[in-house]
């Protein structure tokens, strides 16, 4: 792959975090073209810098958690990884979702206020993608099929690029076809990560059960979207 795009008189210019920042630099510009009048500006500000804030912190921890005690430990007490790599989307997710929940209840907003992120959130998690991609992290399988990439040794399943297209494909329908984007978010991206953790060949986030940890995160995504569906329907039922 290419972790270092390029160097110049000792500058280089290093894949994943590049496409890391773009890809919070493209929800935000997109999340600031779509935000909803009763949000306002100044919120929106506010809450897209604690939702980074408690995404990074996160996807830090979620990553600590799935190592081993003493390996946690170190880790914890490293500067350098808390702003080097090792994130684990589904931890920031995670995050980000426990900071827009506290800033409705401060705030008294409805729930739907934040649907409007979710399309720019797929479109960034796509960008990024493609930097896990370059970087050679969260790869895949080994596999012989012709489009398999070579990588640690062995041509393997091209997994990022797998859900980089996905993503893309449902923040299509989330624009174009879906009038519950929250639930179609939950229900979509929890089955896609699901069956997406059986081409992923690195062995770093962690497993009970035969299930990985994102396995059981997005086993909880989709019983959460069916909650809120049966929620909605009975809602819409008792207000005939």
């Amino acid at each position: 792959m290419y972790p270092k795009l390029f160097e110049v008189s000792g500058f280089i210019l290093y894949a994943y975090p590049l496409f890391i920042g773009l890809s919070w630099g493209l929800s935000f510009r997109l999340g600031e073209s779509r935000y909803p009048e009763m949000l306002g500006y100044k919120r929106y500000l506010v809450w897209f810098v604690g939702v980074f804030i408690f995404s990074w912190v996160g996807a830090k921890l979620l990553f600590v958690l799935t190592q081993d005690q003493w390996q946690s430990t170190e880790l914890m007490m490293n500067s350098n990884f808390w702003m080097g790599g090792g994130f684990v989307y589904l931890g920031g997710l995670l995050g980000g979702a426990i900071f827009s929940l506290l800033f409705l209840l401060v705030q008294k907003l409805p729930i739907k206020t934040f649907e409007f992120s979710l399309v720019p959130l797929l479109l960034g998690h796509s960008l990024g993608r493609l930097g896990c991609f370059l970087a050679g992290c969260c790869y895949g399988t080994p596999t012989e099929y012709p489009w398999s990439v070579h990588l640690h040794q062995a041509n393997r399943h091209p997994v990022q690029l797998y859900e980089a297209l996905l993503l893309l494909m449902l923040a299509w329908f989330l624009e174009k076809k879906s009038q519950a984007k929250l639930i179609h978010y939950l229900a979509g991206y929890g089955i896609l990560r699901f069956f997406l953790e059986y081409f992923r060949g690195d062995e770093i986030r962690g497993e009970y059960s035969h299930v990985t940890t994102s396995q059981w995160i997005s086993l909880g995504m989709i019983g959460l979207a069916l909650a809120l569906k049966i929620q909605a329907q009975v809602t819409k039922n008792t207000t005939k």
